[in-house]
């Protein structure tokens, strides 16, 4: 099991409407590079999936469609350069669908650490956006509330990036309230830039895990203070560690605490 511990499981789950071109052009260009790049720097067992939405009909004939996670990058690779930008009607699309669909339709590893990076420019339906063809809610009767706590359910981190301001509220609550963070991007080669950095935040992390988990199989009754004291870090840094390796079942039993 403690091989476990370098397993990744990461999904781009991104809107694929017409406006997401420019977004779709940079990924092909250097979304699997950039991958490559950081994998190897963290030493870690990576798999990537994608997920791709647009929206309900009439709006789109595209709902959503699952690329399965897999180890083999250049699959990956053959997947983004098969994506394009096309449909939309109305301003919001079938965000919480494609959310749904990746925690649901991934097949993710028990043990890996569950990554879910949403990239989108426009908002899911019923949050209060002009030109709402679904103002009352998405057809699929998710809620943001509903579709992060599935994600919680299914040890899934979401972070989101935000490619037009109209997206800032909605992505925002929905990456808090799964655990992850929320970047303005701006645009398409700012996006990449930053889904380089939370990786390597992510990574370096995992990192701390790794020597947290070491000690722990060693000595189990260690409490997070003295885990802490042992690598020089933080208590509530030792004690965040201990919950991620929980939440992965990469220990069995809550750390005690002082």
């Amino acid at each position: 099991m403690y091989e476990d511990i370098n397993q990744v499981d990461l999904a781009f789950v991104m809107d694929t409407t017409g406006s997401m071109g420019p977004l779709i052009k940079a990924a092909r260009e250097q979304m699997i590079e950039m991958l490559c790049r950081v994998a190897a720097a963290a030493d870690i067992q990576l798999q990537l999936g994608i997920v791709e939405y647009r929206d309900h009909e009439p709006q789109a004939k595209l709902l959503t469609r699952v690329y399965p996670l897999t180890d083999d990058l250049e699959q990956a690779q053959q997947v983004l350069m098969s994506l394009r930008a096309d449909e939309g009607g109305d301003a919001p699309e079938a965000v919480l669908d494609g959310i749904v669909a990746a925690c649901h339709e991934l097949c993710w590893r028990r043990h890996a650490l569950r990554l879910l990076v949403l990239v989108g420019d426009a908002p899911p339906h019923g949050v209060g956006v002009g030109g709402d063809s679904f103002a009352g809610g998405c057809p699929c009767g998710e809620t943001i509330a509903s579709v992060t706590r599935q994600a919680e359910e299914a040890s899934v981190t979401i972070h989101a990036l935000g490619l037009t301001s109209s997206v800032d509220a909605s992505f925002s609550e929905i990456s808090a309230l799964a655990g992850g963070q929320f970047f303005a991007a701006g645009q398409a080669d700012k996006a990449i830039v930053h889904i380089e950095e939370l990786l390597q935040k992510q990574f370096a992390e995992l990192e701390l895990d790794r020597q947290i988990l070491a000690l722990y199989r060693a000595q189990p009754e260690l409490d997070s203070e003295t885990l802490a004291q042992r690598l020089d870090v933080p208590r509530h840094v030792a004690a965040n560690a201990l919950v991620r390796l929980l939440s992965r079942d990469l220990i069995e039993v809550p750390a005690r605490q002082a």
